[in-house]
């Protein structure tokens, strides 16, 4: 019985150190996907009962959804700047090049 437990056990560790390779590629997008929805989601829930509890028509609904959103575009521009190697391929944070590095780098070319 001591044998099947050992066993079993190594099966589990075996499973885990395969599921601990590099994240998929759509886990990165689904991720980016729920950081923007989720404000905006959340904005309206909240603005909804607010206007229904004081009895104003859409302004809470309005205000916090569009907070909401500027709320979403931060959350992704900081997952983006927090792991540049995802976004590396897209030229989004490629470092600027001064007079005197692009000259040099030129002529390495």
């Amino acid at each position: 019985m001591t044998d099947d437990l050992e066993r079993l056990e190594d099966k589990i560790q075996d499973a885990q150190k395969a599921n601990m390779g590099p994240e998929a590629p759509s886990g990165g997008a689904v991720r980016a996907g729920a950081e923007f929805i989720s404000p905006m989601l959340g904005g309206l829930i909240l603005g909804y009962f607010l206007d229904k509890w004081l009895d104003t028509a859409p302004i809470f609904i309005i205000s916090l959804f569009l907070l909401g959103v500027a709320g979403g575009f931060i959350s992704i521009f900081r997952a983006s700047m927090d792991n540049p190697a995802e976004t590396e391929d897209s030229g989004l944070h490629k470092p600027e090049k001064d007079a005197k590095t692009s000259a040099r780098n030129d002529k390495q070319e």
